[in-house]
């Protein structure tokens, strides 16, 4: 991807613990985390720290435990950048090194419509775009705005340290997969930033990398 590195796993369908031998793949403190959860979260979580290691091993470089932040993102070394998303069928993670900038990404899949969540993750401007569009494209309109919304949240957080909402950036996606972003972040913070999205087999992957 143009932000990173990207590992996939496949996750299964069962929500059973994840057995010891694929606990065995994490490092000592990431297992000791994984025992502590249940269910399809526990799921999901392992199999976005093996994702990461994967993308990292590709990269030649070495990471050490793959732990959680307060606000729930991976807390990578200080070298590396690591952002992870999943879906039931699927964990994603992307990785790059810090020094070009913080990353972030997001995968959503299309599934029925749910264009109620519209006016809550869009603005009053991209609101009235996606009603220009015909009925049959809007939903993919808004999904792919939440998504590349969700990588650029996700790339400005290790930096901000705040929750930051959906009205504070305007995106634009083109059919190429190349986005127009404006920031308009309430404490007038203005990283450099730049966002990409892609539809693949298994979804839509919305990548973003801020420079500050």
């Amino acid at each position: 991807m143009r932000h990173g590195l990207l590992g996939a796993v496949h996750l299964p369908e069962s929500s059973d613990p994840v057995p010891e031998s694929v606990l065995k793949r994490l490092l000592p403190e990431e297992q000791a985390h994984a025992r502590t959860m249940r269910g399809f979260r526990q799921v999901q979580w392992v199999g976005g720290r093996l994702a990461a290691r994967e993308a990292v091993n590709a990269l030649g470089l070495s990471m050490g435990p793959l732990l959680t932040d307060n606000y729930g993102a991976p807390k990578a070394s200080k070298s590396l950048s690591v952002s992870i998303a999943h879906k039931r069928h699927l964990a994603i993670a992307m990785v790059a090194q810090r020094r070009h900038g913080f990353i972030g990404v997001d995968l959503e899949t299309g599934g029925r419509s749910r264009m109620g969540i519209a006016p809550r993750v869009l603005t009053a401007a991209e609101l009235g775009e996606v009603h220009e569009l015909a009925p049959e494209r809007q939903w993919n309109s808004v999904l792919m705005r939440f998504a590349i919304k969700e990588a650029i949240y996700k790339a400005l957080a290790p930096r901000m340290r705040r929750y930051i909402g959906f009205h504070e950036a305007v995106v634009q996606p083109h059919t190429d997969g190349s986005v127009d972003v404006s920031l308009q972040l309430e404490d007038g913070a203005s990283p450099e930033l730049e966002a990409q999205y892609v539809w693949t087999s298994h979804g839509l992957v919305a990548t973003a990398r801020a420079r500050w």
